[in-house]
């Protein structure tokens, strides 16, 4: 799907003259493929969103998740849409501004933010292939039990007033009635996608020079010498070290056979992935247009606390 962005980013790579495999050519690659992915992404996802705000009596739908029985089936329904969509942290954050967009409860759409980019098909897969079927069942359990947890507690403390003032905006008043007719639909939600864009364009730029450079400059063999006790503390830590990080799941399974291979404990090692895969820098940069500082903080002690708890019930089991 996206490998005409990665020949457009290997074209500009070897028109600098710089070698796409580390410093500033892995850096630079990093940064053009990810900049084409994400937008596209970013503009599609929330085109159709609109188109879906205005198809679908949101309002009752709103109301149905609000209601107790709704919400517990909101919590795990976003979790598991979140583990069916093989998306980077950066990539699904359209997809939560979506959500965030149609005032939907923001305990369900933090359990789709928090699941999406730790649990997918693909990941799964390599898991099993290297690990066992029952490792790559354990690590998907663990990844769905997050984010409904994450969710939960959110929810639980109304994260929703930590929301930026105009986050639930799309440019038109709550009692203003939605255009009629597919042009006039397809015209708004056009218009909608660009705004979106053109608002968390600056934030977007920002995350991936961040990703570029952290992704091109730091050594992968820094990390898996800190790593390779068997303290408890070492759990925490690695979940704290890998915030600044971005690397999607996809990545994680033979970073973490090179990990386990260089003596770090199993769940240690989950720890400082997960962490890297489900709250990094330049996720939180991007999350910055529609969040305070007091959300994003909370956000991420939420994924940090749980990696740890996953880490430390990994290194017990295995």
């Amino acid at each position: 799907m996206w490998r005409w962005a990665e020949w457009i980013a290997d074209q500009v790579v070897a028109a600098s003259g710089l070698e796409s495999a580390r410093g500033p050519g892995a850096a630079l690659h990093f940064f053009v493929y990810d900049l084409l992915k994400v937008v596209v992404l970013v503009a599609v996802v929330a085109f159709v969103m609109a188109l879906i705000r205005g198809a679908i009596p949101h309002d009752r739908l709103r109301a149905r998740l609000e209601g107790r029985g709704g919400r517990l089936l909101g919590y795990p329904a976003a979790a598991l849409f979140g583990a069916l969509t093989p998306f980077c942290s950066c990539s699904s954050v359209p997809i939560f501004l979506g959500f965030v967009q149609a005032r939907f409860p923001i305990g369900v759409a933090f359990a789709f933010l928090i699941t999406s980019p730790l649990v997918n098909e693909i990941a799964v897969a390599l898991m099993a292939a290297t690990f066992g079927w029952k490792l790559a069942l354990g690590y998907t359990v663990a990844g769905v039990t997050l984010g409904i947890a994450g969710g939960l507690t959110l929810g639980l403390l109304h994260a929703e007033r930590w929301l930026q003032p105009d986050a639930h905006f799309t440019g038109e008043e709550d009692d203003e009635p939605l255009p009629q007719g597919w042009r006039a639909r397809l015209l708004d939600a056009a218009q909608t996608s660009g705004r979106i864009l053109r608002n968390i364009a600056p934030w977007l730029v920002g995350a991936l020079v961040l990703g570029a450079a952290l992704h091109g400059f730091v050594p992968e063999n820094f990390f898996q010498s800190l790593f390779a006790g068997r303290g408890a503390w070492t759990v925490p830590l690695a979940a704290l070290a890998g915030l600044p990080l971005y690397v999607s799941a996809n990545a994680t399974v033979p970073l973490l056979e090179a990990f386990v291979a260089k003596g770090v404990p199993l769940g240690t090692a989950l720890a400082f992935l997960l962490s890297a895969v489900g709250v990094s820098l330049p996720e939180l940069v991007m999350l910055r247009s529609v969040m305070t500082v007091r959300l994003l903080v909370l956000f991420s002690i939420v994924v940090l606390v749980g990696t740890t708890i996953v880490g430390w019930v990994f290194n017990a089991w295995h």
